[in-house]
């Protein structure tokens, strides 16, 4: 799969971004302005949830992309490769899923990837820095 990348900017629009997402995306952006070259954004990885028999071709590729896992963000700086999740409310399960973003990443992507975890979020409590601690994930707080 070739992702395509855009220039690590501001936009008008962020595919599958809430509201919330693209405001702490943008503050993100403000705030460490040299942190990537590229990014690409809403990265399909993993195979959906099973194609019910008999649906036409067409409908089947669609319905494979609204239920596989959405990488939000990925960031790219010179050979330096970021899978990103975008958190305004950081909840216990973020980094299992951001985990799974990655194991479903060198599935069906790329096996040879090599990529660092990153969670962007507002603040972090310090029941979360325990639940993250020693699960290598990098917590990015703008």
């Amino acid at each position: 799969m070739l992702l395509e990348r855009f220039k690590f900017e501001k936009r008008y629009w962020y595919p599958n971004f809430k509201t919330g997402e693209t405001l702490l995306w943008e503050r993100f952006l403000e705030k460490y302005p040299d942190a990537y070259d590229e990014v690409a954004y809403n990265i399909k990885v993993g195979e959906g949830a099973p194609i019910p028999e008999g649906t036409e071709e067409n409908i089947a590729e669609d319905f494979k992309g609204l239920t596989q896992a959405k990488i939000d963000v990925i960031g790219f700086k010179n050979e330096k490769m970021d899978i990103i999740e975008l958190k305004p409310q950081l909840r216990l399960n973020a980094p299992n899923q951001l985990k799974a973003y990655g194991k479903l990443y060198k599935k069906t992507v790329d096996p040879a990837a090599v990529f660092n975890l990153v969670l962007i979020t507002y603040a972090i409590s310090v029941d979360m820095e325990t639940v993250i601690e020693g699960e290598g994930i990098n917590v990015i707080i703008v």
